[in-house]
């Protein structure tokens, strides 16, 4: 089963331990979409709102429909997914997939994301099969396996 696992943070561990958990899997691809040029975090998050007049889209070299399953992995800030996540959603066609979202927080403001991640995932056409929110600060103290998280929390 090939696995496309897209994900965006500002942390550089959690970046590594994506990025380790893909190279475990022999068929799974990951994607790391860059983050916003040098922006802070509250532009970036400003540019959630209004992504049409600030936020470029750098196009990636993935077939979305080649691939059966689909992980999407992105921090929140203030309740909101990162704009790179948003333009990935709505420039790949996600009908008839179903996605695995995680989202690297906790709390209310976690909880909004994964609803806000959730209906722009449905309005793409695709469906949020489980989305759940995991600590950064659990993850890098145990220098945990991210996909081995996601097994486990799927199979519980």
């Amino acid at each position: 089963m090939k696995t496309l696992f897209v994900y965006c943070s500002d942390d550089d561990t959690i970046n590594a331990l994506c990025n380790e958990s893909a190279l475990k899997k022999r068929d799974t691809k990951a994607l790391s979409l860059s983050r916003s040029n040098g922006k802070n975090v509250f532009s970036r998050c400003f540019c959630v709102a209004r992504q049409g007049k600030s936020f470029c889209y750098s196009g990636y070299d993935v077939d979305v429909a080649s691939y059966e399953k689909i992980i999407f992995a992105c921090d929140e800030y203030l309740g909101e997914i990162p704009a790179e996540i948003t333009a990935f959603i709505a420039k790949n066609d996600l009908r008839y997939k179903n996605i695995d979202c995680i989202v690297f927080g906790n709390g209310r403001s976690a909880n909004r994301a994964m609803d806000s991640l959730r209906v722009k995932i449905s309005l793409s056409g695709g469906t949020a099969r489980n989305t759940f929110c995991i600590s950064t600060r659990e993850i890098k103290r145990e220098d945990e396996d991210i996909l081995f998280s996601v097994r486990h929390r799927l199979a519980v």
